[in-house]
């Protein structure tokens, strides 16, 4: 195992184009660390620098107590898994891998002992003398990280490895990718662009936009309390729902006003938001926030009228799809209720699982302290 230290990192490329942006991160010994953001974010160049691959512009890259910055990438003590396989055709699962470690030397005990306890890891000993050809794309994926296990590395890094596979393949793998994890007990650093990858692996994840860190932390962390808009945005599926409007004190009351939504702050926030009275605002609110009138007993919460535009059902629960004047927005509801969703609803909101984003900044004004 490894600790990883990245310390300002930059990555500049001809024509000044900066792909990242004074990147600092401790990925700790033992962690499953996953960056994640959209595509051209500055993800897959940060796992690169890393690897070795790509040099860095400025900055310092640590694996354990050394340096890197200049340390071929055979000699970093890592290994990576990549998106397509890149295995060899020709070559049986057994010789694949094995390959890295003919070319080092090993001795050919040595060399069984090693494909075979990784054959055993990745259930492919049934597998050992077929060819890629002859393989699923999950099967051929568990032969990419068979040639990683090999080399026994104090880091693994992983670049979008499941992007290719199905939807039913990528949920067996990411069970596989934990339980290869919690076996080895390694440091994994791991990018994808799908949240609900880095939701279900990370222990930490890394949240990139633009190729700066727009939060770190673990899943349920940034997922509850997203520091930024961008966060809020690109966290959740749906993605949390944003309405754009101002702050109001009225009669040393804080309530959020804009379009057919008038919402009082919840009292706890007060302190935190005082300071935007007049100013632009954005609250934010999960799909998980709303509830149907019929069904709500308290009478102090904030009621909204809205029309469903198309309704979604994923068996425990219907995603309805709002509109509100000029608010569009999603809402949860549980798929047996008895209201008609064929039109308009009358919802309620919480506003203590509110959120309020400084409009101007992106920044969440209402994180736990």
């Amino acid at each position: 195992m490894a600790e990883v230290k990245l310390e300002n990192v930059y990555k500049i490329y001809a024509g000044e184009v900066t792909a990242v942006k004074d990147f600092s991160l401790d990925i700790r010994h033992g962690e499953f660390l996953v960056l994640v953001g959209p595509s051209g974010c500055g993800k897959s160049t940060t796992l690169r620098m890393i690897a070795g691959l790509e040099e860095i512009s400025k900055g310092t890259i640590k694996i354990g107590d050394r340096v890197v910055n200049d340390v071929p990438p055979k000699d970093r003590d890592i290994a990576m898994v990549f998106q397509n396989y890149a295995l060899y055709p020709h070559m049986t699962v057994y010789n694949n891998m094995a390959f890295g470690l003919k070319l080092r030397k090993f001795k050919k005990a040595e060399i069984d002992k090693r494909v075979r306890y990784a054959a055993e890891t990745l259930e492919l000993e049934d597998y050992l003398d077929r060819r890629p050809k002859a393989l699923s794309g999950g099967q051929r994926q568990r032969v990419a990280m068979g040639r990683a296990i090999v080399r026994e590395p104090s880091v693994f890094l992983f670049d979008e490895p499941l992007s290719n596979l199905d939807a039913k393949m990528r949920v067996e793998m990411r069970k596989g990718i934990l339980r290869l994890h919690k076996s080895l007990a390694t440091t994994m650093i791991y990018v994808t662009h799908d949240q609900v990858e880095a939701m279900t692996l990370g222990d930490r994840i890394c949240v990139m936009n633009g190729g700066i860190i727009e939060q770190v932390g673990e899943p349920t962390e940034v997922f509850d309390n997203p520091e930024s808009l961008f966060v809020a945005r690109f966290i959740g599926t749906p993605p949390m729902n944003l309405f754009e409007g101002k702050l109001v004190d009225e009669s040393g009351k804080l309530v959020f006003v804009g379009g057919s939504l008038h919402a009082p702050v919840a009292e706890r926030q007060y302190d935190a938001v005082k300071h935007m009275v007049g100013k632009n605002i954005c609250l934010g609110l999960r799909p998980k926030s709303f509830y149907l009138k019929s069904e709500v007993h308290e009478n102090d919460m904030v009621e909204l009228l809205g029309t469903v535009e198309v309704r979604e059902l994923l068996g425990d629960e219907i995603l309805a799809h709002m509109e509100s004047g000029d608010f569009k927005y999603t809402v949860s509801l549980d798929p047996h209720s008895k209201v008609d969703l064929s039109g308009t609803v009358e919802l309620c909101l919480d506003m203590e699982r509110a959120h309020i984003f400084d409009s101007e900044s992106g920044r969440n004004l209402t994180m736990p302290k």
